[in-house]
């Protein structure tokens, strides 16, 4: 009966040490998940006139959140926002570039209809914000900065209407306004590290610097 009883005693010892284990385990695995979480880089970039808050997606997963729709490899899309520190400023997608600090290389802001239409050989912003199109039906077209298009020259409408609903307005304002510049840039190779956002506007020219 004592040897039974020592046992149980020593089982029950066993699985508590046991379960003790698995809860140790569970915890660190959490900690560990929860450190190496993914986050977008952010940034801010001041001077006398205005804030630039910047958000860099690289990710797909993050752009599609952001977003609403998938975009196809090549493109890349910062959130942004304008805070003017006194007098209106005229804010525009336009005013922003995405430089890599790694190469060199430079995208200029795009406008939706140069990343949903399959046709466009040249998309732009008049004086006004209007947008206008050459079209093209060359054969071998390989679209703007070199991003592959289909030969079918239906433009993706559903993808236009997204990019425009969220694209960063072009307007002039006294207050904060936010939204997304979309960049042709190849980044598969690069780090958030590496790039920077250069805005060169009515509020004068900020640099700032991803450093994640």
């Amino acid at each position: 009966m004592r040897l039974k009883n020592a046992n149980c005693h020593i089982f029950r010892r066993v699985a508590i040490g046991f379960g003790a284990v698995l809860l140790f385990a569970n915890v660190f695995a959490n900690i560990v998940t929860a450190g190496s979480e993914r986050k977008p880089a952010e940034a801010r970039g001041s001077n006398d006139r205005l804030d630039v808050d910047a958000t860099l997606l690289l990710e797909p997963a993050d752009m599609r959140d952001a977003l609403g729709a998938d975009l196809e490899s090549g493109y890349t899309i910062v959130r942004v926002k304008v805070t003017p520190k006194g007098d209106p400023l005229q804010v525009s997608p336009d005013d922003f570039t995405l430089l890599s600090r790694k190469d060199g290389d430079r995208a200029e802001a795009l406008a939706p209809a140069q990343i949903g239409s399959k046709s466009a050989l040249t998309v732009r912003r008049d004086t006004r914000g209007r947008e206008w199109a050459q079209q093209t039906n060359q054969q071998g077209f390989s679209g703007i900065a070199g991003i592959k298009r289909d030969a079918s020259g239906k433009d993706d409408t559903a993808l236009i209407d997204a990019l425009k609903a969220k694209i960063l307005q072009d307007r002039e304002t006294k207050d904060a306004v936010e939204g997304l510049v979309y960049f042709a840039l190849q980044t598969a190779k690069l780090k958030a590290k590496d790039l920077s956002l250069l805005y060169k506007g009515a509020g004068g020219r900020i640099t700032i610097d991803f450093k994640q």
